[in-house]
């Protein structure tokens, strides 16, 4: 890959990806463990309808806004992170990059441990204690492998993620029947009282769970076709996938108790230990080869002659070891929060300037240092919500930071 790629815009006969295929990239990076453990969070605080109303409400939300950044990323044919060099300066956008290359490897270490660790259950309940059940082994298996495949560009991925895509949700669909026939065979508490606090907190971990995929989005829309296609294929690859996962982790947490919704717990349970290896075998690939993919693009654009593929293989190093001491994993719900602080008030900079504010007559100097301080207030905010609250700042930076970043450029 020529690094200066990263900076000019995806010429229109370089264009590959058709909506289906945005689709599938999508549903697949987003059917992973971590969706299902936060199914499995929210499902114990509110119940299985109560849960699921929420879900239904917040991912279709949180896809509608990943589906305008992917119309940006069709319309300018960059990456998200060099789109926000119009909107927080170059060197805003330099600091964007490095914390989103850091939260994506974050990312990629807790989905490699889950993976790993859910692999080594399965086998050994299929075989016991052997030398193939060591989680250790499966860290290493699983990183070399996401590693080698994130090396080949997304151009390539077309053809597996279309055979990985289609196996994964037979697999998904056929533990979602095994719950439900458990759940009709015993009888439970569809619903119970939650109070307004549990419904906010549940909306806010949904949503933000949804925008930390955003600064992802047009690192692959750039390659769309069409806007339409870019639109619809990211919205709705990843609302669809959330619906079936988060509620296989609201199912599972609640029918089988098992501890945040665990699939491999309720596989085990249910008999089907070799489907959840596959599902796991598969999921870990498609999820993280999107997460360390953005991480070097990111860099790239900080670090322009960097060269991609000794990225890659850094970054696939870094997780790997990141994943054997799970500092991330362990501080799962922390490291939402962090993710919803930062990257919500950037996301919806964003969106209002490129959607709207790009239309208004400014110098482009004015446009970036207001929306450099916008940004920069709106993770105050959040933070302050965060720690006075507990839950709500997603929202809140959604509406808050739009609203200051519209109000000053109209009023200065």
């Amino acid at each position: 890959m020529n690094s200066s790629s990263v900076i000019i815009p995806v010429p229109r006969d370089r264009r590959f990806y058709k909506g289906i295929d945005l689709f599938l990239l999508w549903a697949g990076g987003n059917t992973c463990l971590a969706t299902i453990f936060t199914g499995g969070i929210i499902g114990p605080r509110l119940g299985i309808l109560n849960s699921i109303m929420i879900i239904l409400i917040a991912s279709a939300i949180g896809g509608f806004l990943l589906g305008l950044v992917a119309v940006l990323g069709e319309r300018k044919g960059l990456p998200t992170m060099v789109l926000t060099r119009n909107v927080v300066t170059i060197k805003g956008s330099y600091l964007a990059s490095i914390l989103n290359a850091i939260q994506l490897i974050g990312w990629t270490s807790i989905l490699l441990y889950a993976s790993a660790e859910a692999a080594s259950q399965a086998l050994k309940a299929l075989f016991g204690e052997t030398p193939i059940s060591n989680i250790m082994v499966w860290i290493i298996v699983i990183g070399v492998i996401e590693t080698i495949y994130t090396i080949i560009g997304p151009e390539k991925w077309i053809l597996y993620q279309r055979i990985a895509v289609t196996t994964l949700l037979i697999v998904l669909a056929y533990e979602t029947y095994a719950l439900l026939n458990y759940m009709l065979s015993n009888p439970i508490e569809l619903s119970f009282q939650a109070n307004f606090t549990d419904f906010l907190w549940s909306f806010d971990m949904v949503l933000a769970t949804a925008i930390s995929w955003a600064p992802l989005v047009a690192d692959y829309s750039r390659f769309a076709k069409t806007s339409l296609g870019a639109m619809f294929g990211t919205w709705w690859g990843y609302t669809i996938t959330s619906y079936v996962l988060y509620s296989i982790g609201v199912l599972a947490a609640v029918i089988t108790k098992a501890y945040l919704g665990d699939p491999t717990q309720v596989a085990i349970s249910l008999g089907l230990e070799m489907f959840v290896f596959i599902f796991i075998a598969i999921s870990a690939i498609t999820t993280n080869l999107l997460n360390i993919y953005s991480a070097v693009i990111s860099t790239m654009n900080v670090f322009h002659k960097a060269n991609y593929r000794v990225l890659v293989i850094f970054y696939g190093g870094i997780s790997t070891i990141l994943a054997l001491f799970p500092v991330f994993f362990l501080y799962f719900e922390e490291f939402l929060y962090y993710i919803g602080s930062v990257f919500v008030p950037l996301i919806a900079i964003l969106i209002t300037h490129y959607l709207y504010l790009e239309r208004i007559k400014k110098p482009a100097s004015k446009v970036k240092t207001i929306g450099l301080i916008s940004w920069i207030t709106g993770i105050s905010i959040s933070l302050l919500v965060v720690k006075f609250v507990g839950f709500g700042a997603t929202l809140i930076a959604l509406i808050i930071t739009s609203i200051i970043n519209v109000v000053l450029l109209h009023i200065t």
